[in-house]
């Protein structure tokens, strides 16, 4: 982790580089279902990738303050197009000069990403009064992720392995409640317990996007429009891209930058930071340990989600226990 930054924010998935479209732009990847405005009731949206985390938060917190309900948040990894040159509402390229430079620059950084056998990151996404943090390891078809954050069922935390293709999770009891759909009264039992999610279970489409170093390509949504060299306080010599976010996810438009290592365009550090309701929300994911692949060992004994009677929780899996007519009672905060 470079001390220079501190901590940051998380990471994206797709597998690989995705084919060029014939306007010389990546396809557009399916997008996550929308979280703004927030759903009825106002409670804490769930396990969220990096831009749907962003506008739950601002979404519901006014809504949060008046009833005192902790926002959970947690940003995994949006399933977005990199805006390698265009405007964010799809429009016209930049002029030449300084943002031309910016988009080729950008697009050597999320090159060199997706080419890496591996990295290390740090996420943290604060604003409104709540916070979410990960720290994962990615590599180039599996990794791992350590996630905390609030919901309306308690302080969750849970582990995340994907080997295989498929995730192994070991979670506390509002975590199993939470992001698998575990019963409240099996919950506790199954707190030690590494349990298989495999593609085709209710929860894997929540759970299995945002590990590996093609979804930290994708993560990084950026408009660029300029970049110039930058210090970092270690001393690393870096590029700083600088631009909006587009607007994506139910999200609105915001602010960010990408800092870059000047030989080889890996990233080092990516912010963004968008405003509504007079609140700002945050965004930070810290990159450290390139070229290193985790090696994701595959826990002995697991049980397999599908023989734990569970069933998709009020909200969706990983939905923070919004929805109407709970099938359980939330634990206290």
């Amino acid at each position: 982790m470079s001390a220079m930054y501190g901590d940051g924010s998380e990471g994206p998935r797709d597998g690989g580089q995705s084919p060029a479209s014939a306007s010389g732009q990546p396809p557009e990847p399916p997008a996550p279902p929308l979280m703004w405005p927030p759903p009825q009731g106002g409670g804490p949206p769930g396990r969220m990738r990096r831009r749907t985390a962003v506008a739950a938060i601002l979404g519901v917190v006014l809504v949060v303050a008046a009833v005192g309900i902790p926002v959970a948040l947690l940003n995994r990894g949006s399933q977005v197009k990199p805006h390698g040159g265009t405007s964010p509402t799809g429009g016209t390229s930049p002029t030449p000069g300084a943002a031309s430079n910016a988009v080729a620059v950008y697009q050597k950084a999320l090159a060199a990403t997706r080419a890496a056998a591996g990295c290390h990151y740090v996420g943290v996404t604060t604003g409104g009064g709540a916070s979410q943090r990960i720290v994962g390891d990615a590599g180039s078809s599996g990794g791992s992720q350590v996630i905390t954050f609030d919901s309306n069922y308690g302080a969750e935390q849970f582990t995340l392995l994907l080997a295989s293709g498929t995730v192994y999770f070991q979670g506390n009891t509002p975590a199993l409640q939470d992001q698998l759909g575990v019963p409240a009264a099996a919950a506790p039992g199954l707190q030690a317990q590494w349990i298989s999610v495999s593609s085709g279970d209710g929860p894997y489409n929540v759970l299995q996007p945002g590990i590996t170093v093609a979804d930290q390509a994708r993560q990084l949504a950026l408009v660029p429009t300029a970049a110039t060299a930058v210090t970092t306080s270690g001393g690393t010599a870096a590029t700083r891209i600088i631009g909006t976010v587009p607007p994506q996810n139910g999200a609105p438009a915001g602010t960010g930058h990408l800092d870059v290592a000047a030989g080889s365009n890996l990233p080092i550090v990516y912010v963004s930071t968008a405003s509504a309701n007079a609140v700002t929300v945050t965004s930070t994911t810290t990159f450290s340990g390139w070229g290193t692949s985790p090696a994701i060992a595959i826990p002995s004994g697991a049980v397999s989600w599908s023989t734990l009677g569970a069933s998709q929780p009020p909200g969706g899996y990983g939905g923070g226990g919004n929805g109407p007519s709970p099938t359980s009672t939330p634990l206290a905060v």
